[in-house]
């Protein structure tokens, strides 16, 4: 099977992207990522998560992990709404850059890496993703970001 995932986080505040992909994503990888956005963030006293409405989030196991951590509390998206995660723009920015009639069909492991380093230039933060995703300049979620 040819599939791979990405489920990630975009820091609102510095544009950094935590990512974690694997063949699949299921309760457990959404469990370790929650633990990974912890340990990345120790000094943190609230982790905003914005979520969609994914069952899987809802998930016994996956809540369990939150009640763990402590530090993450899950945000709620209205169903079907993904203009309102910025997450949702940082993929499409992917398929656009990277997936997008890619000449790699017939080379799987490049593929990945490509994705992986596209992901992984957000690691330190980036003012041009949080621009791109619309959480600096005038745009909505700008604005609302700037009230805090």
């Amino acid at each position: 099977n040819k599939q791979w995932r990405v489920i990630g986080a975009l820091n609102a505040l510095s544009g950094r992207l935590d990512y974690l992909d694997a063949y699949i994503i299921g309760r457990e990888k959404v469990g370790q990522f929650y633990r990974q956005l912890a340990a990345a963030y120790p000094e943190a006293q609230r982790i905003y998560v914005v979520q969609d409405n994914w069952s899987i989030h809802r998930h016994p196991e996956v809540e369990a992990v939150l009640r763990e951590v402590g530090q993450i509390e899950a945000v709620w998206l209205p169903t079907y709404a993904p203009w309102l995660n910025p997450i949702a723009k940082v993929w499409r920015w992917l398929r656009e850059q990277v997936l997008t009639m890619h000449r790699l069909a017939g080379d799987w492991q490049m593929l990945r890496e490509r994705v992986n380093a596209f992901l992984s230039q957000f690691a330190k933060g980036s003012h041009a993703l949080l621009q791109y995703v619309g959480l600096t300049g005038e745009g909505k979620l700008a604005q609302a970001l700037n009230q805090i």
